[in-house]
This record gives structure tokens, sequence and C-alpha cells, in this order.
């Protein structure tokens, strides 16, 4: 039986959308009872000044973690406020990073092939290949592709060894494929969609219900929420005036949900604030990091999904969104529309605001609810990885 090393770096203890998607990956994977997996997940180990300045939690470093009987062995590597200087100021890899790398290749030796997912898992799936001739499986799930390689040019220079040299790279959907051929068009490149969790799911009627009772809604009362980091890239600073349309164009009883943390969220707190002046129906409440344990039940309450990103993989909160009963609008980049459809996304410019306010206001008012396209399916997913590593 065939043995690959999972490969990645993300956090185990502060759940989100890569390590989800890696996890359920795995899961399928071994599942199938055609291989043997081991994972290895790379994590930073950030000084208490550098958290600060990162606004990191503070973790504890641990050989692993076991999560649904899955054991995620944990790589550690230093990462100093000089090193967050280099990155962020100059573009540059930091210090200690080649170090990291070069100590960390001998986990590699040995399996049949490694499968990579984000940049640093690349780059040491890569290196392994270097060293020890192991065949790879690169798979990238957004940012990895259409930002960070723009950013800094050696990541840039990077990522075209890594896509060139793999046996196949994996894409989370044809919008991210199609972009990567401006990094790469001499590699071997494979659509493999990202399923959703066997966890998101509609619960039945009494149970939503009761559900939204515990929330605070009244009976017919709506929900419009984003759902996500608070970042630049997901666009986040326009929710308030799109919150604000909505509520100009859709009179029945609404309240607007925020979910999520980041470095932009008391600039979009103060934004909502003074929307709220003027508007009183412009409720916002913001729930901060919930727990993936949380995330189907917060899913279950909302009526409408809005995802405004400037980039995006795939869209993947859409996909939940939508599997728990809701509908999803997005913007017209990445993967969203072979989500939420091509109907239900709108193209960034001056017209983006209302564009998205006029078909929320239409979804909280029609009866139709969106369905998943089949191939975000994660057995099919499994099904086709699995294909391409036993070929």
């Amino acid at each position: 039986m065939p043995k690959f090393a999972v490969i990645f770096e993300a956090s185990p203890f502060d759940r989100k959308g890569l390590f989800n998607a890696v996890h359920n990956r795995v899961k399928h994977l071994l599942s199938s009872g055609k291989c043997e997996v081991d994972v290895f997940c790379i994590h930073s180990k950030d000084s208490s000044f550098t958290r600060k300045v990162r606004q990191t939690p503070k973790v504890k470093s641990v050989d692993h973690v076991i999560l649904d009987g899955i054991k995620y062995n944990l790589l550690w590597y230093r990462f100093s406020i000089l090193d967050h200087v280099i990155v962020e100021k100059f573009h540059r890899r930091p210090l200690l990073f080649r170090r990291f790398i070069k100590n960390s290749l001998s986990v590699l030796k040995g399996y049949d092939a490694v499968i990579s997912h984000s940049f640093t898992g690349g780059l040491l799936a890569y290196e392994a290949f270097c060293c020890y001739g192991i065949p790879y499986y690169a798979s990238w799930h957004g940012s990895d592709v259409h930002t960070h390689p723009w950013r800094v040019p050696v990541i840039l220079e990077d990522t075209i060894k890594i896509m060139e040299n793999a046996v196949c790279n994996f894409f989370v959907s044809k919008a991210l494929m199609m972009y990567s051929s401006k990094i790469a068009q001499n590699a071997v490149k494979k659509v493999l969609y990202n399923g959703v969790a066997d966890d998101f799911v509609k619960f039945d009627e009494v149970k939503r219900a009761e559900l939204r009772a515990v929330y605070g809604l009244a009976t017919g009362e709506k929900v419009v929420a984003y759902v996500g980091n608070l970042s630049a890239v997901k666009n986040v600073l326009v929710l308030p005036e799109v919150f604000a349309e909505v509520a100009k164009r859709y009179a029945a009883p609404l309240k607007f949900w925020i979910v999520g943390d980041g470095k932009l969220r008391q600039q979009l707190s103060g934004s909502v604030s003074e929307l709220a002046t003027e508007d009183p129906r412009l409720s916002v409440r913001f729930f901060g990091n919930l727990s993936a344990e949380e995330m189907p039940t917060i899913m279950n309450c909302i009526d409408v999904l809005v995802l405004p990103s400037k980039n995006e993989g795939l869209g993947m909160v859409c996909a939940e969104a939508i599997r728990c009963g809701a509908n999803a609008v997005g913007a017209a980049v990445g993967g969203i529309a072979e989500v939420v459809g091509a109907e239900n996304v709108v193209p960034h410019g001056d017209g983006f605001v209302n564009g998205m306010a006029e078909k929320i206001a239409h979804m909280l008012s029609s009866e139709v609810k969106q369905e998943l396209p089949a191939d975000i399916d994660w057995t099919i997913t499994a099904s086709a990885e699995l294909a391409e590593l036993l070929r």
C-alpha cells in the first residue's frame, strides 16, 4: 500500500479555511483504504513581541495534535520581529527560513510521494524532490497564487519552480488554475474542488427556529451576513455601504451579522456606527471568531451570505452557507461564480455596492434556494486525487 506525506502551513489551534480543507481531503483519502497518509503541519513560533505586532495568538509548542483520529505532526519555525520587518517592509524571505527548510527535509524521506498545500508546504516538497527524488503533487487554494507571489519576487521565483516540477498541480477552481498561467505555463494542472464538511447541513425547521430564537431573531426576521477574515483582500470595508443599501431596498425586519475577526475590525466597526446614526435599521452584530464547531449553527441562521472579496480561490464559505440553506452573493472574482453561479456575482467597479444590494434584496424576497454544483463534493475530489496519486 503506498504511503504519502501531506505537508502544509496552517494552524490546528485556530482551524479556518485552509486547515479545514486539508483536514477533509486527508479524511477522505484515508477512508478509501487504498493508501496510508502521514500529515505534517508547519507552524510559526512567534516571540511575545512579534505576537503583539502580528496580532497572532499564543500557542503551546507540542509535537503533534490529533483531530478526528488524524495525527498532525507539528514542524515549528521561529518567526522574529526582524523577520516580520524583512517580509513586510523589504519583501524578502525570513532569515531563518532556509535553515528551517533544510532541517525539516528529513521528515519527508522514504514516502512514495508528497502532497503539499500552501506555498511553504510546496517549497518543502520541492526541496525534498531535489534532495531525495521524491515525486510531489502541489495543491493551491488561493492567495499563494493570486496574491503572495506578486508581493515578494523571491516567492514568485520559488512558486514557478514548485509548479513546474510537480507531477501535477491541483487548483481549487477553474479561475485559479487560469490565473496560474501568469506564473507557470509549462506545468501539469488539474482542477480539484474542495468539498463541504459533513457538519454543514440544513437543520430541520424546528431546530432552525430554536437557534434563531437563541440569537435573538424575531419570527420572520431575515439575516444578511459576512463570514470570514476582516482583511483588505476580503474587501470588508465595503460591507457597511452594502448593508445600508440593502436596508433601503428591503422593508421587512432585517439584521446584519459580521462573523470573524482581523486587523480591520476597529475601522469596520467605526464605519458601521457612522452609518447607523443615519439609518436606525442598520443593526449590525459583530460575533468575532467562532469555533469550527459553531459554524454550522450560525450558518443555519443566515438567509443571505455576502462575499465581496477582491481575490478568492474558491469561496468555500459560500458553499458552506448554501449547504446550510442560505443563498449567497459575491464579487465576480476567482472561483466565487463557480460556487454561487454567474448570475449571483457582481463585478468590481462604480456599481458594485448597488449591484450587491440589489441581488441581496432580491434573494431576501425570493423563495428560490441555491444548490451547489455536483463537483463540489469531497468524495468526488478524493476519488480524483487518489486516481492521480496511484497512476
